[in-house]
């Protein structure tokens, strides 16, 4: 079944992209091919530490927040130029690997392991390689600073990856991640540049049905609505509006197999004061015309170890659990720490 996403590139007038239109359909099973093949592909190496850390230091191991269980996580150091900001967050549906991209511009990208339950053991070795952009040059020769920065990552069925970007607010469609190909832009929503310059595409994710939806981290102005996108088969935008509650603004979103999506948000207070929260988001509300109002399914406080969580994705455990994973964006700041958490949702 064509996707949104290959409407929405038949509408457009004029497309840049060097890759062969036959090579879009390409089975599932060749991202993961292409993945562990570019794990070789660097264009940055450092010392890795990879660092078993509980969610909850009161008790360790498993604990039970809201509505979802905390499985495992690690704390990830990699001696490479400009590693940090993981922002967008994508894992595979057989758990194997991980692919982020972070707010200078660069794809991250590790093997992952997990135990016959599904529970995540150990990253494996972390592989970064700056973005290419419009004629296939490395991203961070051809762009300033302020228009490195990605922040939202979704993977397509056929291995095409999608990435948001904020400052310049824009949506890049990669044929092959992790690779040089060129990548093709595509129309944004409509009256995207109104968001604020560090407010734009936060989170953006592809549907088990072919569609893609795209949330704003951050009102127009002083109100407490964020701009949420819908593109259809038909491969036009629909405007939707995303409340906000109590201070949080969206920063990732996962979809889930019957068509419900988890938003991950975080809220913030100087001087480095950081909450974190999942909602649920069904499938009449996506498919409805009003502002939809998630429901709370956990809030993660400072008494846990968190960070500025903003990635967020799903997968189906080996015996038909939902497990969520989430990534911090430490800002590259020595402050502040990269994590890749793991939760099982609970029924």
């Amino acid at each position: 079944m064509p996707s949104s996403i290959d409407a929405l590139i038949g509408n457009l007038a004029k497309l840049r992209c060097i890759c062969n239109p036959a090579r879009l359909t390409t089975a599932c099973a060749l991202v993961l091919t292409l993945l562990a093949a570019c794990n070789t592909i660097t264009s940055e190496t450092g010392e890795q530490t990879v660092t078993a850390v509980d969610f909850d230091p009161a008790h360790p191991g498993e604990v039970r927040i809201g509505e979802v269980v905390f499985m495992a996580g690690f704390r990830l150091e990699y001696g490479a130029r400009f590693f940090g900001g993981l922002s967008g967050l994508w894992v595979s549906p057989s758990g194997d690997r991980m692919v982020a991209v972070t707010d200078h511009g660069d794809w991250v990208s590790a093997p992952l392991s997990h135990d016959a339950q599904g529970r995540m053991t150990g990253v494996g070795t972390l592989t970064m390689r700056a973005l290419t952009g419009i004629d296939a040059d490395s991203i961070d020769t051809i762009l300033d600073p302020q228009e490195r920065d990605a922040e939202g990552l979704a993977m397509l069925p056929d291995g095409r990856a999608i990435v948001s970007f904020e400052r310049r607010h824009r949506i890049w469609i990669y044929d092959r991640p992790l690779t040089d190909n060129e990548p093709l832009e595509l129309d944004p929503p409509e009256f995207v540049g109104r968001l604020q310059n560090n407010g734009g595409l936060e989170a953006i994710e592809a549907m088990p049905d072919g569609r893609l939806i795209a949330i704003a981290e951050e009102p127009i102005g002083p109100g407490m609505v964020l701009d949420f996108w819908v593109l259809e088969p038909n491969g036009k935008w629909r405007s939707l509006g995303y409340l906000m509650r109590d201070g949080f603004k969206a920063t990732g979103a996962a979809a889930l197999p019957d068509g419900r999506v988890i938003v991950l948000e975080r809220w913030f207070a100087a001087p480095g004061s950081i909450r974190n929260r999942l909602r649920e988001l069904t499938p009449e509300q996506i498919d409805g015309d009003e502002i939809v109002d998630g429901r709370v399914l956990a809030e993660f406080t400072s008494k846990y170890n968190i960070d500025n969580f903003e990635g967020l994705s799903a997968r189906v455990g080996p015996h038909g659990e939902t497990f969520l994973y989430m990534v911090s964006d430490d800002n590259f700041n020595a402050g502040q720490k990269t994590y890749l958490f793991q939760f099982r949702l609970e029924p």
